[in-house]
């Protein structure tokens, strides 16, 4: 008797390990904004990788053959869609595109791309507070927990709390852009778009297409309409190439600021967007001084 029992309780112990030892969950992301936040959901329950590093353009990327190793063994992907990065993601089915997340009539057309390859519509969809809060930190919490519902408790506080620091950030972006109706920023690449669309200010896109210079006459354009507006900055990202900012800066005798939509040196989303704040407030300072 007493050895069937110490048997049991040897059998219960082999098969909570076996099961400890057998399910490790493994996340992939394809751009740095998502792999900030799966990694703050998970908080340590999940191995995640990342595909696109933050200093490289998403919208040109081809994955190595280390990246197609690392979506092979993923349990979920997790990706933007919208064109960013659905080519380099056919034949896997286990995939979340958060694009697919956001109601179509809050989609809006990218500005000066016609270049066929995001489907139509502004593909940043990560830099708008109320598509983070209400659909992308949802959507994710949701998928990642119908893959581990062991830790869905854990999922669910760290999803919550995210999105309560993402709520109280978007406040500060309120006090600070809510009264710039109808101003103009210049934005090298529109990733900020929908941030700044939000406030009623109107976006002046540099790029003419992904990774094309832009005409003369289109800088020439951007110069004269800023000129004739309340221009609150002038915005380059860390991955993009600065040639015709300099130009448009140095014409407008503006400096010009970088503001990183990827989060190259975040430690989370919300270190990410607490960083573009400062990065904008100082623009907004400088431009209420001229």
């Amino acid at each position: 008797m007493k050895k069937r029992a110490l048997f049991a309780i040897f059998l219960s112990i082999l098969t909570i390990a076996v099961s400890t030892v057998t399910f490790s969950l493994n996340i992939a992301t394809t751009i740095n904004p998502y792999y900030l936040i799966v990694k703050d959901i998970t908080g340590g329950k999940a191995t995640v990788s990342l595909v696109v590093k933050p200093g490289a353009d998403p919208h040109s990327y081809s994955p190595t053959v280390s990246d197609v190793k690392a979506l092979s063994k993923a349990d979920l992907i997790i990706a933007n869609g919208l064109g960013l990065d659905n080519a380099y993601l056919k034949g896997y089915k286990n995939v979340l595109y958060l694009g697919g997340k956001i109601p179509n009539t809050m989609l809006e057309a990218e500005i000066g791309h016609d270049d066929g390859d995001s489907e139509g519509v502004n593909p940043h969809i990560w830099l708008s507070f109320d598509f983070l809060t209400q659909y992308i930190v949802p959507s994710i919490r949701d998928e990642i927990i119908r893959v581990d519902n062991v830790n869905a408790q854990i999922y669910r506080a760290n999803a919550a709390a995210l999105i309560k620091s993402l709520s109280a950030l978007s406040k500060k972006f309120d006090s600070l852009l809510g009264g710039y109706k109808n101003s103009v920023v210049v934005l090298d690449h529109p990733s900020y778009f929908y941030l700044f669309k939000k406030y009623g200010i109107v976006i002046l896109s540099v790029e003419e297409g992904h990774d094309k210079q832009p005409t003369i006459s289109h800088v020439k354009d951007i110069i004269t309409q800023s000129k004739k507006s309340k221009l609150l900055g002038i915005f380059v990202g860390p991955q993009f190439n600065t040639s015709a900012i300099d130009t448009i800066s140095k014409e407008l005798k503006r400096k010009y600021y970088v503001l990183d939509p990827l989060g190259v040196d975040s430690q989370s989303i919300t270190d990410l967007l607490s960083k573009a704040y400062s990065v904008i407030k100082e623009a907004v300072n400088g431009a209420s001084e001229k």
